[in-house]
Parts: structure tokens; C-alpha cells; sequence
């Protein structure tokens, strides 16, 4: 648990946690040189084995790293599949490291390519075994949306029940890490015909990008849930729980009534095992949003990104760039997010995770 956990006096948050996810965190747990592979998968192993009649297929996401990374360098990542079929579906990606106080890259993300439909998603862990949850979501989530029974004819059903049931794997003795404080973001994205689907608990924001005319527009699909809006809120309350905001602090956070934990910046999250007795939520929101010719692409990363970067200003920035220059307008965001960071916080730069999908030319 967070070192003030049981105590109720209030005192002002760690200054180098201020605008991070969780205000208080053990020692981040790990095994070695950020040894992450020891706790269970219950994915199945290949997400290809899936998909046997499909003609093109690949996959790609995070894995563990194999010592200590520097600040913004990249995850090592894994791939399965087709490696070429990536680049002719004009996506591109970057999870960095960041120079959070104790921490190794807690961000993860998955994408994956079918044919003619793809899923993506970011994962922002937090908290002593924020990287174990992320890791875990990601190597579990897929799967389990994939092989839900309303997946084909219902994805947005498809999302919910994956949700909970990756969530539930975290539960109890059986699972291999401590999940009582810590958790991660979870946001996907499925395009498939002419469809999006964005389902997302947390922070980690999904936009679309449309061009109307001479302007570009930015459309959250994924609005963030924070403790202090209404409906969160009354739900925590209802739960035993209350928001507030500490003294030299900058989000508001879900505690529980009248203790100092867990201290979460948002109020809908996979793992959190203690939060989650206050009134934090794994339940997504699901958006569907139809495909028009205005619809250009769509931006998914988290919250290293959004912090000190709108909507708005994010699509503007991948939109300088030409569509078959997708890797480098990614890495640009990824660069830009990094500098406001050090030019607001200092030496504190969250970790930061993009992903950008081009689904119509302009």
C-alpha cells in the first residue's frame, strides 16, 4: 500500500506526483532488471491462432524490456504475423518511457491487423505494479474481446464483457501480482467497414480527426473520466467513497471516506482492486461513430500525450504530415508531448503512448 495509507490527516501530495495518476506509491515492484514476465497470461499465446482462415494478419504490442530504460526510449515491443501488412494500413505507433520518480514504462498498447478491420488499443498503468496490470490487459484483453460471441454482430457488448472479465482475472489469490493499488487505463478502438468503436475506462483519450473544408476538427470519442463529474462522483459517493482535491495538488482523486488511499486521478479503471471498493468502475463507455469522407484518422494515446496537448492541437499536429508519413508524425506527437513536460514539470515527464490510424485519404 501508499506510504500514508490508513491515515487520515491530509497532507499535500508529493509535488513530483502531482499531476501523475496515483498521489502516493510504494517502491514500484519489480523482479530484477524490470523482469515482468512472471506473472500469469491467460491469453491463449498467439493472437494469430484466432484467426485461421484469415489471409493477412499481424500483431504487435508491448513486451517486457530486458534491464533498465532510459528516459524516452522506446518499448520493446513484439510481432506476430505479417510484418509488411502494417505499413500498407497506414498506422503509426510509439510507446516511450518517461522520468516518472520510480517507475519503469507502465504505458502499453496492442495493435492488430485482420484483413480489412483493425483494434488498437493503450493501456496506462499506475501504481507499484502498474506495469504487471498493463502488461497483463494487454496480453489478455484481445483475446478476450475477440472470442466474446457478440463480437462479430455486437462489439460494443463484446467490449463491456471483456472488460469485466479481464478485470475479474485479477481478482484473488490466483493472481501472481498485487493489484490492490494499482491498475491501468484501458481504451480500444475497433475500425471495421465503416464503422468505429472506441471503448474506454480512464484517461487514455481516443480522437477523431475530420477534415471540413480547409479545417481540420478533433472529435473526442473517449471523453475522460474524472472523479468530479457528476455522474462519476455520485457513484463513488454511493459507494463509500468521496473525491477530493489535495492541498498542492492538481486533479481531483477517489478516496476512500476519510483515509488517504487510494488517491486514483480517475474513476473508471481495470485492477484498482481498492478502488474499486469505493465506487471505481471497469464498466466502459462505448461510442459508435460512422465513417464519413470527412473522417481522416484517429488519434488514441495516453495521458503522457494529453496532459499539456488538446484535442484540438494533436490532430492539427499529425495533420501536417502526409498520410504515408504516419511513423513520423507519430514520433512528432510523441516529441512535442515530451518537451511540454519538461518545460511545465521539470524533471517528471509521464510516460507516453500514440497511436495514430489513417482511415480515409485526404
Amino acid at each position: 500500500m501508499g506510504g500514508m495509507c490508513g491515515k487520515t490527516k491530509e497532507a499535500p501530495v508529493n509535488a513530483q506526483r502531482r499531476r501523475l495518476s496515483v498521489s502516493q506509491s510504494d517502491q514500484v515492484q519489480t523482479q530484477g532488471d524490470d523482469n515482468r514476465g512472471l506473472h500469469a497470461v491467460t491469453s491463449g499465446g498467439d493472437l494469430m491462432d484466432l484467426f485461421p482462415n484469415s489471409g493477412r494478419k499481424m500483431s504487435i504490442g508491448g513486451a517486457q524490456a530486458a534491464g533498465p530504460q532510459k528516459g524516452f526510449e522506446n518499448k520493446k515491443v513484439e510481432l506476430m504475423g505479417d510484418k509488411d501488412f502494417l505499413a500498407t494500413k497506414h498506422v503509426g505507433f510509439a510507446c516511450k518511457k518517461g522520468l516518472k520518480p520510480e517507475s519503469p514504462n507502465q504505458d502499453d498498447f496492442f495493435i492488430l491487423q485482420v484483413d480489412e478491420w483493425g483494434m488498437y488499443g493503450v493501456f496506462d498503468g499506475h501504481g507499484p505494479c502498474g506495469h504487471d496490470v498493463s502488461l497483463f490487459v494487454n496480453k489478455n484483453l484481445p483475446g478476450q474481446i475477440v472470442r466474446d460471441g457478440a463480437f462479430a454482430s455486437k462489439p460494443d457488448q463484446a467490449f463491456v464483457n471483456a472488460f469485466k472479465s479481464t478485470h475479474n482475472l485479477m481478482q484473488g489469490d490466483k493472481c501472481s501480482f498485487d493489484a490492490s493499488l494499482s491498475g491501468t487505463t484501458c481504451t480500444v478502438v475497433l475500425h471495421r467497414e465503416n464503422s468505429i468503436w472506441a471503448a474506454h475506462a480512464g484517461d487514455s483519450r481516443a480522437v477523431m480527426a475530420y477534415k471540413k473544408g480547409n479545417q481540420w476538427v478533433a472529435e473526442d470519442l473517449t471523453p475522460d473520466h474524472k472523479p468530479e463529474l457528476e455522474v462519476e462522483k455520485k457513484r463513488i459517493q454511493q459507494s463509500g467513497g468521496e473525491v477530493r482535491k489535495l492541498a498542492g495538488d492538481i486533479p481531483h482523486r477517489v478516496f476512500a471516506k476519510g483515509k488517504m488511499y487510494p488517491g486514483l486521478a480517475m474513476s473508471r479503471s481495470l485492477g484498482d482492486n481498492v478502488a474499486h471498493t469505493v465506487g471505481v468502475s471497469e464498466v466502459p463507455d462505448v461510442k459508435m461513430a460512422t465513417v464519413t469522407d470527412e473522417a481522416k484518422f484517429v488519434i488514441v494515446c495516453s495521458d503522457g500525450v494529453w496532459e499539456f496537448i488538446s484535442s484540438q492541437e494533436a490532430v492539427e499536429l499529425v495533420s501536417k504530415y502526409e498520410m504515408s508519413k504516419v511513423q513520423d508524425a507519430t514520433d512528432n506527437l510523441c516529441k512535442e508531448a515530451w518537451k511540454r513536460w519538461i518545460d511545465e514539470e521539470g524533471n517528471v515527464v509521464d510516460d507516453i503512448t500514440a497511436i495514430v490510424i489513417w482511415i480515409n485519404p485526404v
